[in-house]
């Protein structure tokens, strides 16, 4: 098929990309393989729109979920049409509510500069919501009600909803401190990730006007990852989409593996049932990975039963055969993955080749073997570089600069560096603005510090002269010389010691923000966001957007040697080397997963993500033991390596296993057996095998409802450590928080999660 430009798509797609491509109107759903193509379709589906039906590009959305991915989409959308700065919106689905939030969302009762929170600022404020309920910390850990927090707003629940919903004493308290954070959040101004998406749908839902203009902006609407989209961009979605809109949504169930964060599989597996008449369409030629990694990782995903099911094939030829390795424990492990590693370096550079992991607590013995055998590596997924201590502090003084009733910004920084503003100071300049019904920064503007001692009024007006003078000159400077200033007059600058390597390190991170400031300099220069030329306007405000938009996987490097990180991490990634380790049970799947049919798919899923990452070799490794907690603990390989086709392994192990006296006590690993005294002919493996099945058949999880004999019910809010010193943690609705030894506990389960 042809376009106007001449762009013959026969040339660039195979015949189900271009039907994919070429769909007409209604809805239709592509399923998209591991490797077979999905942005090229998107891309070029964009382009079709616009050359060969005429469409305006304004009104065109296409969203995904990561910046990197939206930024390749968007670079050969604008090399395909030839249009710079691109009107079609290509972006994340933040991006997208920020941009309507930004416009709109005084609709909704958000300020226009409201600010946006990350992690760490919403676990300041859900302490600070338990310290006003008067809540201990040790029995509602912060994580885990912010997770609750969460997981109803992903399913749009406002407090009292989620109230009218909590049956049992934890979920109640939660629901309390639900609304005293949502009172919070107003007070400063703010919105987390999860308002954005949910005050976007209230906007759509209330405002008939504001719907009606944002889907014209989206008479065509791409969907990215739709496997990881939850309930709330669902409803966004269809907002968006209306009834029989033009939607194509691109997905892969079988990579669907962020369900712990609210990712709903129905809404891949049940399209149809919510957009009725859409075409649905299947990517089934691989481009990426041989016919052996293909094969041996579909064998592995086609024991899921939540699936619709996908057969890929490839024109690149068999390859080599899946290595297996069974180590005696991990640093054999690490040795054998290292070793392996380098015996291809002839043929591929390091950073063609990756080691994935389930944890990130593996990462140890792999990266020790790494630094002993010398040889360069990249640990993803470490401290990101917007998460790190003084970024976070500079970002948060641009924040203030931006926006002064931005309390929790004015607190992390209104002693940082030290200025001799200390804890009892704060309190009091807190309690002050309380009683006076006033935010902290308009005591500190209008100078009411009569209560104050001399040494901390004083203190507090500088800090407040600070502020004033670093706001006059964010109307004059540009962003860059705005951040040089900022960081000589608070003394950041000269605050660490060049000859001290950690002084150094962050030195060299306050360098490297205001290189970042200066690329959005750059980006204003050349029209994309307005063309201010002050850091006042529009130019601050798009950079702080960016920071917390950024995620870890946007700063990724590639060339900096083998990339070492988690099968999550390595999602939208490939290589053409890939090991993947710790195949055990209690790893892969994880022992939180419980021995639920929908946690262990998912679990498989998430090694089929690993397997199909690599392109041209692919090896797996498992330990018979592992160092856990300081102590070593016996290891039942992976059930997952059981359902990989035998014909497509090399299976080898380690010659020193059953050599070495450490190992030798348990056989039942590798398929051996062996009478242990006093206890008859039964074989360990039988009776670890008894054991879990008895653990499973009651699932304890998080989440679930339990009883126990003389403590009553109540809510299993987290599990610690595993083997024989596995603990849960329950909130018992009586007797409050313990901490129980899961062999010892005798719990009941009541519900499960």
């Amino acid at each position: 098929m042809s376009t106007r430009t001449g762009l013959d798509l026969s040339r660039y797609l195979n015949p189900d990309q271009v039907a994919a491509a070429t769909h007409g109107e209604g809805p239709q759903l592509v399923l998209a393989g591991a490797g077979s193509g999905k942005t090229r379709v998107i891309t070029y589906r964009v382009a079709w729109l616009v050359e060969e039906r005429g469409v305006e590009p304004y009104a065109i959305t296409a969203v995904t979920f990561t910046n990197k991915a939206a930024a390749e989409m968007r670079g050969r959308v604008e090399d395909l049409l030839g249009l710079y700065p691109l009107p079609t919106f290509v972006g994340t689905f933040h991006r997208w509510a920020l941009i309507a939030l930004r416009r709109y969302g005084e609709r909704v009762n958000l300020a226009p500069d409201f600010a946006i929170l990350d992690s760490d600022d919403q676990i300041k404020l859900v302490k600070e919501a338990l310290a006003l309920e008067g809540l201990p910390e040790k029995s509602f850990t912060p994580r885990t009600v912010l997770a609750a927090i969460s997981g109803a707003k992903n399913k749009l629940l406002g407090p009292d909803a989620f109230e009218a919903q909590a049956d049992n004493y934890f979920a109640r308290k939660v629901a309390v401190l639900y609304r005293r954070y949502q009172g919070l959040l107003g007070k400063a101004s703010g919105v987390d990730f999860d308002d954005m998406i949910s005050l976007s749908v209230r906007l759509m839902e209330r405002e008939p006007e504001v719907h009606e203009r944002l889907q014209q902006r989206a008479r065509y609407l791409l969907v990215d990852e739709f496997q990881d989209t939850n309930h709330a961009q669902l409803a966004l979605i269809r907002l968006l989409a209306g009834d029989g809109g033009n939607l194509t949504a691109v997905g892969d169930e079988d990579q669907g593996i962020y369900r712990w964060r609210g990712a709903e599989l129905d809404n891949i597996l049940r399209f149809e049932h919510g957009f009725p008449g859409a075409t649905v369409r299947k990517l089934e030629r691989n481009y990426r990975s041989t016919q052996t990694i293909l094969d041996a990782s579909g064998g592995l995903i086609a024991h899921n039963e939540g699936r619709r099911g996908k057969t890929l094939w490839t024109d690149r030829g068999t390859g080599d055969a899946v290595e297996l390795y069974k180590a005696a424990d991990e640093a054999d492990e690490a040795r054998w993955v290292v070793n392996t590693l380098q015996g291809l370096r002839p043929q591929y550079e390091l950073s063609q080749m990756a080691i994935l992991v389930r944890t990130n607590a593996q990462t140890r013995a792999l990266e020790e073997e790494l630094l002993r055998q010398e040889v360069s590596y990249v640990l993803v997924g470490g401290t990101r570089f917007y998460a790190r201590a003084e970024i976070k502090d500079v970002v948060a003084y641009l924040r203030v600069l931006r926006n002064p009733r931005d309390e929790i910004s004015l607190l992390r920084i209104l002693n940082q560096p030290p200025r001799g503003i200390g804890r009892t100071t704060q309190d009091q300049l807190l309690d002050e603005a309380a009683r006076r019904g006033q935010l902290v920064w308009d005591l500190l503007d209008l100078g009411e510090l009569g209560s104050f001692s001399s040494r901390a009024g004083r203190a507090l007006t500088a800090f407040r002269d600070l502020i004033v003078r670093l706001q006059r000159a964010a109307e004059e400077l540009p962003l860059p010389a705005l951040l040089e200033r900022l960081l000589e007059e608070t003394g950041y600058a000269g605050l660490y010691d060049k000859d001290d390597p950690d002084g150094q390190a962050r030195l060299e991170n306050l360098r490297e923000l205001v290189s970042a400031a200066q690329e959005m300099t750059e980006a204003v220069e050349a029209g994309a966001t307005g063309g201010v030329h002050s850091a006042s306007g529009d130019e601050l405000t798009a950079f702080l957007d960016h920071v917390s938009l950024v995620a870890d996987i946007d700063a990724w490097e590639s060339d900096r040697g083998v990339s070492l990180m988690t099968l999550h991490s390595a999602k939208g990634l490939e290589f053409p080397v890939v090991a993947v380790a710790g195949l055990e049970d209690g790893l892969l799947p994880h022992f939180n997963a419980q021995g639920g049919r929908e946690d262990v798919e998912e679990e498989r899923r998430l090694l089929y993500v690993g397997m199909t990452r690599a392109e041209d070799r692919l090896f797996l490794s498992c330990c018979r033991r592992r160092r856990i907690a300081g102590r070593y603990q016996d290891q039942l390989e992976s059930p997952f390596l059981a359902e990989l086709p035998a014909e497509l392994l090399e299976v080898s192990q380690s010659p020193s296993l059953f050599a070495d006296g450490r190992t030798s006590s348990v056989y039942s690993f590798f398929g051996k057996e062996r009478e242990s005294s006093g206890r008859g002919t039964t074989s360990f493996g039988e009776r670890v095998a008894q054991r879990i099945a008895e653990e499973q058949s009651e699932a304890v999880r998080r989440g679930s409802r339990v009883r126990h004999p003389s403590l009553g019910e109540g809510t299993v809010l987290d599990l610690e450590g595993a083997g024989d010193m596995e603990k849960y943690v329950v909130f018992f609705d009586k007797a409050g928080k313990r901490k129980l030894l899961a062999r010892y506990a005798n719990l009941e389960v009541v519900e499960g999660r």
